[in-house]
Order: C-alpha cells, then sequence, then structure tokens
C-alpha cells in the first residue's frame, strides 16, 4: 500500500475519533460532577460505656478507611459538676489516641442528653428559653475542649428533636454542620450559616429487627442514588446496638456492619465526616470502585477536539510531504 493511501485511512480515522471521543468526555465530566457521599454517625459516645463495643466499631472504619462521625455526651451526670469527659481513666486516654486519627470527627452530642420535663417530645432542649439552652451546649463545648484540645465542628442534639433556640443557640456558639432527625422530615438546607441535614438509622435490640434495618438502609441507599436534589446521606447507628446482653460484642453484627460498607462501595459511593465543610480537617474516603475522582477540565470535549485536530493536521503535513516526495520519484530523468 503506498503511503498516501495510508496516510488518507489515517486521516479518516482521526475524523472518526473525534466525533466518538468527544462525547465520552464530556460524559465523564458530567460523571465526575455527580459525587454522592455517605458520612456514617455514631450516637451516646461517653465515659463509663463499654469501650469493646466502641473499639470494636471503630475497627471497622479504620480497616475500611470510612471516616465516621462520633457523638459525644460530655455531662452525661447532671449531678456532677466537674468535667466528666476527664475523669474516666480508661476513656479519655483511648479517645485521646483517636483524635488525630483523620477518620474520626468529634461531634457534641447535647449536654447531658437526660430528657427535660417541658417537652412532649423525647428531647433535652425543645421548651428550654434560649438562654438556658445556650449555656447548657456552651458548658458541654467548654469541658469537650478541655477534653481534647478543639472546638467541635458538629452538633447532634439529643434524641434528634430540637427548637429553634436550639438553631439560634447552636449557630451563635459557631458549629457548622447540625444533624439531626429523619432524612424525611429534614431535607438538607442551611440555616444561620450551619448545615442541616436529616439521617437514616441502622441497628435494633432485636437480631431480626437489626438485619431487617441493614437491608432498609440498602434499599434507601438505591433512592438516594437517584436523588438529584441530595448528594449526602447520613447514616447514624449505636454502639450499644453491636453488643450483647452479657456486654460483649456481637461479632455477626459488626460483620454485618462491615458487608454493609462493602456494599456501600460497590455503588460507587464516597464517604466523608459530618464536618465536610471544615476542609482543613475534613476527610473524604475513594471507594476502591471508582478511586479517586479527578477535577473534571474545563472544556474538556473541545480540548479533546482540539487534540485530534492537531494530530489531523500533522498527519495531514506527512501526506503533503508524502505525495511531493512521490512525484519527486516519479518525475522522468532530464
Amino acid at each position: 500500500m503506498k503511503k498516501p493511501v495510508i496516510v488518507s485511512f489515517l486521516l479518516v480515522f482521526c475524523m472518526l475519533a473525534a466525533v466518538f471521543i468527544c462525547p465520552t468526555v464530556t460524559a465523564t465530566t458530567q460523571e465526575a460532577q455527580a459525587k454522592k457521599y455517605i458520612a456514617f454517625r455514631n450516637d451516646d459516645i461517653r465515659p463509663g460505656m463499654f469501650l469493646d463495643g466502641l473499639k470494636a466499631v471503630n475497627q471497622v472504619h479504620i480497616d475500611e478507611n470510612v471516616p465516621v462521625t462520633l457523638g459525644i455526651i460530655p455531662h452525661h451526670n447532671e449531678s456532677e459538676q466537674a468535667n466528666q469527659l476527664l475523669q474516666d481513666g480508661v476513656f479519655v486516654p483511648y479517645m485521646q489516641s483517636i483524635a488525630s486519627n483523620p477518620l474520626f470527627e468529634f461531634a457534641q452530642h447535647g449536654d447531658s442528653h437526660t430528657r427535660n420535663q417541658i417537652s412532649e417530645k423525647p428531647s433535652e432542649f425543645i421548651g428550654l428559653s434560649y438562654d438556658d439552652q445556650y449555656n447548657r451546649i456552651l458548658k458541654g463545648r467548654t469541658d469537650f475542649v478541655q477534653a481534647f484540645g478543639t472546638a467541635p465542628k458538629t452538633f447532634i442534639p439529643p434524641f434528634d428533636n430540637f427548637d429553634s433556640n436550639t438553631l439560634k443557640a447552636v449557630a451563635a456558639l459557631g458549629f457548622t454542620e447540625f444533624s439531626a432527625g429523619s432524612v424525611n422530615d429534614i431535607r438538607h438546607c442551611y440555616i444561620d450559616g450551619m448545615q442541616i441535614d436529616g439521617s437514616i438509622e441502622i441497628g435494633a435490640l432485636n437480631a431480626t429487627e437489626f438485619s431487617a434495618s441493614i437491608q432498609n438502609a440498602r434499599e434507601f441507599v438505591k433512592q438516594f442514588l437517584t436523588d438529584p436534589q441530595n448528594n449526602t446521606l447520613t447514616i447514624t447507628y449505636h454502639t450499644s446496638m453491636f453488643m450483647n446482653g452479657n456486654g460483649t460484642v456481637d461479632e455477626h453484627r459488626i460483620q454485618q456492619l462491615e458487608d454493609f460498607i462493602g456494599y456501600l462501595k460497590l455503588q460507587g459511593l464516597l464517604f466523608t465526616r459530618l464536618d465536610r465543610s471544615d476542609t482543613s480537617s475534613g476527610v473524604v474516603s475513594p471507594s476502591p470502585s471508582t478511586g479517586l475522582v479527578p477535577l473534571p477540565i474545563q472544556g474538556s470535549g473541545a480540548s479533546a477536539f482540539l487534540l485530534v485536530g492537531s494530530v489531523g493536521i500533522v498527519l495531514s503535513g506527512i501526506y503533503v510531504s508524502a505525495r511531493r516526495q512521490d512525484e519527486t520519484n516519479n518525475k522522468p530523468n532530464d
């Protein structure tokens, strides 16, 4: 086959490549922009709890490289005024040992987590005045800072219930994330500069109901994946749900948590802490099935077309040069 024929074939190939590559690059860019995140939340972390259970579920997150937000109760016993976060000689060292691990976010889960006598709903705060709520949350926050050396960014009201005074007090104290209520009742929004999100919950005391909660969560995730209005789903659980009645860790339930995380990874989901807006300390864990998603390049479709076009120009030059060479070779000698 002569060189001009070969080069002509390559030119046609480049033209066809430009047609097929550009839509593909554009679709890839759109896919990279449509990221979906899961934020795990473990509530009721406090001094005096069974640490074996907490260590077991935390180890799952370490092994899977999946972050989790720990909802810590600062002042569980209202009868004592001292900083209770510092009084447990086992709890404090363990929590301090994981505090620097970016997989773990320490969030404030109320102050005492006790139900007040004013609200008809289970709540620590509903019905209290703004000043009362502000002072209770401030006290817990102060103890939190003293124990862990940093102020929490996320606030989780006990029992997932709150009122307008709760939101105002939390915002005034500098929190940036507020996690409460069911995702069916509270859609993602911003109030007083705070990011507000509801959640779904996994876990139950009964083994059958525990398994059912995992299955229900899987079904909800399917809905979440097709919801264009929501890019983050918070999944809440309690360490106590992974314990047997005798205080030992339920290894089967630990395995169910691992399997559930594996399922989420297979859906191509990413994982984040609730304080994701705090870019200095936030963590995003890529799913193995997708890897790190590159930032979309503006005009990537046009760039691909220019690239193919440039190759075409080069090949055109080769074609012209080849024609001239053939003409020279075929020219009769004088």
